[in-house]
């Protein structure tokens, strides 16, 4: 067996609870079901699901988000945007 390295990990009394009736069960150490546990969790690489994303490459940029989506910006519902400066209100 390889050397060990001694590491320390906080957990709540609950799961330490647990930890320590599954590892009399099991017969073994508390720290042998650890180490178990993170080689079985760790024995495949992590997928973060980004890859199942799907991609919109046949899409064209759209250069006002928020005219593409609601439509011109009218006068009546935004007038402070619509006016031009130096105009004054009416």
């Amino acid at each position: 067996m390889a050397r060990m390295r001694r590491i320390q990990v906080v957990i709540d009394p609950e799961l330490d609870d647990r930890l320590e009736q599954e590892a009399a069960a099991r017969g073994m150490s508390k720290s042998a079901l650890v180490r178990e546990a993170l080689q079985r969790e760790l024995s495949e690489p992590f997928d973060n699901c980004l890859t199942q994303l799907p991609v919109f490459d046949d899409v064209e940029p759209v250069e006002d988000i928020d005219e593409f989506l609601y439509g011109p910006i009218s006068e009546e519902a935004w007038p402070s945007l619509t006016r031009r400066s130096g105009t004054p209100e009416r």
